[in-house]
């Protein structure tokens, strides 16, 4: 049985995610497909378009089989802690066979070798990214120069513009380490690029369209399918915003101890005195951000800080929930009543607790009960902003 997984967040989903999850099946000849999907904030430190069991259920109509959640404390990670968690959820299924992703460039050897030094951290590699740490960079800015020091061909470079491109690297990367049974299915992106701001039809990117929606533009309905546009454009709680937290997150921090704020993931080197001082000053979430926003704290990393103080995740749990298996566990959000059997499969082979209803999370160490936990924080959260209940996490998943 050949069952290929997919690493997503479908925020929101739209045609390009469609074609990638039928050239993933296509290529693979996979009998099932797995979604590892994002909960209610992604990865860049954002709340997404919709709660996780509403961007589910529109998997499950694009044709996946089974969504199983990234937990929070793994999905608002950089890029290398979530292409990791993703890649070992999908691993310890014991029935995935392929991860396909998307990339934005056919300088597939390129992303190998880049991924092979970033695995093997060669001694030069090292030397070169410890200066340009020191020098007050970005971690990614830091591992751009130090891979730029090497003697590499010269367009190898040029694939890590694209974000695309960034996440391939890391899920080549956590492939060879952690799951070296499961073979990388690179798939070409059609399309405009994932950071293009303007619609370009029917295969524009997220970003363009949940600024699309943001505008108003009914142009975006074309981008997306029915069961997809028809709630983004139409129904009034869609999208979710950052804004809508904006001011819970305000509140959140300026409750917090100067150690409390210290021991969320991505604090460091007294960055904690720049969050309090500022958080006092601030009006709103946005000034806020760009007030603490550095060359070394990117957007996207004092947003995922943000997030992390919000929903209560420290840097011990998260770290605690990587490094260790057996804090794992694969939450089922949704699957099709079609492909039990994968259901079936995945009870005799996998090595980490499914949880599809309540009773199931006594099967789980403490430290996975307290990551199900901010997973479960993160659902009230959204459904006081959408104004209801969403589907809670105690219940059982949905089925299709």
């Amino acid at each position: 049985m050949k069952v290929v997984g997919i690493i997503a967040e479908y925020n929101p989903l739209h045609n390009g995610h469609i074609y990638h999850m039928e050239q993933a099946k296509k290529e693979t000849e996979a009998s099932f497909c797995i979604i590892a999907m994002s909960g209610n904030f992604v990865q860049r430190g954002e709340p997404a378009c919709a709660d996780k069991y509403t961007r589910a259920e529109w998997a499950l109509r694009a044709g996946a089989d089974m969504i199983v959640e990234i937990p929070q404390c793994l999905a608002v990670s950089s890029a290398e802690r979530y292409a990791e968690g993703a890649v070992k959820l999908l691993a310890a299924t014991g029935v995935v066979t392929d991860i396909a992703f998307g990339v934005e460039t056919e300088n597939l050897d390129a992303l190998y070798r880049i991924a092979d030094i970033l695995d093997r951290e060669p001694p030069a590699f090292k030397v070169n990214l410890t200066y340009h740490l020191k020098e007050g960079k970005s971690y990614p800015r830091a591992q751009f120069d130090a891979l730029s020091d090497l003697d590499l061909p010269k367009n190898d470079l040029s694939v890590l513009t694209q974000p695309n491109n960034i996440l391939a690297v890391e899920y080549l990367k956590a492939i060879r380490r952690f799951a070296p049974h499961i073979r990388p299915v690179p798939i070409l992106r059609r399309g405009n690029n994932y950071n293009e701001t303007q619609l370009t039809g029917e295969l524009s990117s997220a970003t363009a369209i949940r600024q699309a929606l943001k505008e108003g533009n009914d142009s975006v309905l074309s981008a997306m399918p029915l069961f997809v546009s028809g709630a983004m454009r139409f129904d009034s709680q869609f999208p979710v915003t950052l804004e809508d937290f904006g001011p819970m997150i305000l509140y959140r921090l300026r409750s917090m101890s100067l150690d409390e704020i210290a021991a969320l993931p991505d604090v460091s080197e007294g960055f904690e005195q720049v969050i309090a001082r500022a958080v006092r000053t601030s009006p709103d979430i946005q000034t806020f951000l760009d007030s603490i926003k550095t060359k070394r704290y990117t957007m996207a990393r004092c947003k995922r800080i943000a997030i992390s103080a919000l929903i209560h995740i420290s840097a011990e749990l998260s770290d605690a929930i990587l490094q260790d298996r057996d804090n794992l566990y694969l939450r089922v959000l949704g699957f099709l009543t079609c492909s039990r059997g994968l259901l079936a499969a995945i009870a005799g082979s996998g090595s980490i607790p499914v949880i599809l209803r309540n009773s199931d999370i006594s099967n789980c160490t403490e430290l996975a009960k307290s990551s199900m936990a901010v997973d479960q924080f993160s659902t009230d959260l959204f459904g006081y902003v959408l104004g209801r209940e969403v589907h809670r996490d105690s219940q059982s998943a949905i089925k299709l």
